[in-house]
């Protein structure tokens, strides 16, 4: 499955430790994604916005703009699963759910992966400061030609409507 140049998302890309067993995936460290992004130089609206964190899941939807109209758009889920598990859930465009598994999480940067899938096998979230933020998609070996940045900043969420 292809993912749209929209991401995360956000989604969304962290710098952090390994993940270990235990509290080193837990979902209190993402939660600062919790909010309103503008993806940088994207028209007003392209984006990310995530819930507050809650019941272990934040809730997340990113979209493009093109010329005014929705180029792509996603829902995401970010789920601390009962097994300890730190599972960053894509749905692409309306297309079928693909899971990515935690691999590192800290306090700034959260790496989710799937080798399975063909793109993205990579997802990063990392938090510059507290009004910036940078998310890649890529494959799980580094290639450049394969890969996309997606710098944002923390807007209100009120901010991230386009002007009609």
């Amino acid at each position: 499955m292809r993912f749209g140049r929209s991401l995360i998302a956000f989604s969304l890309v962290i710098t952090g430790t390994f993940a270990q067993a235990g509290n080193a995936t837990d979902i209190n460290h993402v939660a600062w994604l919790s909010g309103c992004w503008q993806l940088d130089g994207q028209p007003p609206g392209s984006g990310e916005q995530w819930s507050t964190l809650a019941g272990d899941t934040m809730l997340g939807t990113s979209r493009s703009l093109q010329a005014h109209r929705t180029a792509s758009f996603e829902f995401m889920l970010l789920r601390q699963h009962d097994d300890g598990r730190l599972v960053l859930t894509a749905l692409p465009s309306g297309r079928n759910a693909t899971e990515f598994n935690a691999t590192r999480v800290d306090a700034n940067e959260a790496v989710f992966e799937n080798p399975d899938n063909d793109f993205p096998q990579r997802i990063r979230y990392q938090r510059i400061d507290d009004q910036r933020a940078w998310a890649r998609i890529d494959i799980a070996r580094e290639d450049p030609a394969q890969s996309a940045d997606f710098p944002m900043h923390r807007v209100r969420c009120s901010e991230t409507e386009p002007s009609r």
